[in-house]
């Protein structure tokens, strides 16, 4: 049984059977496993059925072009590979497709709340709690000992009398380090974050790499971050 049957049957209560591409289960019986790794609890990592509740907007509510990615999630410390998965940014909410033994594509909208974190179109995403922010999830980029989160969202714009039309997507970011926290969305308030030592060199970083956060795209955003973590780690110019 492949890993995205299980994770259905965790999500659904259903098992679905020749769906991705997968690891398979270790030894015993498919509900022995589910028990061990969840207890009584199963009926907590349930999704729910997708129903297109945007059909009359413009646009799409997801991550990059809004398809089916090959991705993975954790749950209880447990990843599940080779699964179809898309992001919705204006709800926050991570979606499965999985095929039904008749050959139906059907979606889930996951629990946020039991889904810990995921890997999806190369890069890691988390759930966790930023200072006063409620818990969300971020895409996290990692050097040392210093960390960045970007948080993306998508607002539906509009009424339904007028139409409803998807925004363009919007990026938040923190940079975490020892104690300090460093919060920013464009190029002033970058240069704002930093410590007044490293001002400077924060603007020289956005010149020498011509950045700019409102068309950076998401390769080019990671370098940046990236880049601005060796600065706080080593100080001076960049």
């Amino acid at each position: 049984m492949t890993s995205a049957t299980r994770l259905v049957y965790l999500f659904y209560l259903m098992a679905f059977t020749f769906l991705f591409p997968g690891s398979l289960c270790g030894q015993g019986g498919f509900a022995e496993m589910v028990d061990r790794a969840f207890g009584s609890n199963q009926e907590l990592v349930n999704g729910i059925q997708f129903t297109n509740q945007y059909i009359r907007s413009e646009g799409h509510p997801y991550w990059i072009d809004g398809g089916f990615k090959t991705g993975s999630v954790c749950i209880n410390d447990q990843w599940f590979e080779q699964l179809q998965l898309r992001y919705n940014l204006f709800s926050q909410k991570l979606e499965l497709g999985y095929l039904t033994p008749e050959g139906h594509m059907n979606q889930i909208i996951t629990v946020p709340e039991n889904i810990s974190a995921f890997f999806l179109g190369g890069y890691m995403f988390r759930r966790v709690q930023i200072v006063e922010e409620e818990s969300a999830y971020y895409q996290v980029v990692s050097a040392g000992a210093t960390t960045s989160y970007i948080r993306w969202s998508r607002d539906l714009l509009g009424t339904r009398s007028s139409g409803t039309s998807f925004g363009p997507i919007e990026r938040e970011y923190w940079i975490h380090q020892g104690e300090q926290w460093l919060h920013f969305k464009n190029q002033k308030s970058y240069v704002r974050a930093f410590p007044k030592e490293q001002k400077r060199a924060s603007k020289n970083l956005l010149k020498q790499q011509n950045f700019y956060f409102w068309r950076a795209t998401t390769r080019e955003m990671v370098e940046m971050l990236l880049a601005s973590i060796r600065l706080l780690e080593e100080g001076g110019e960049p």
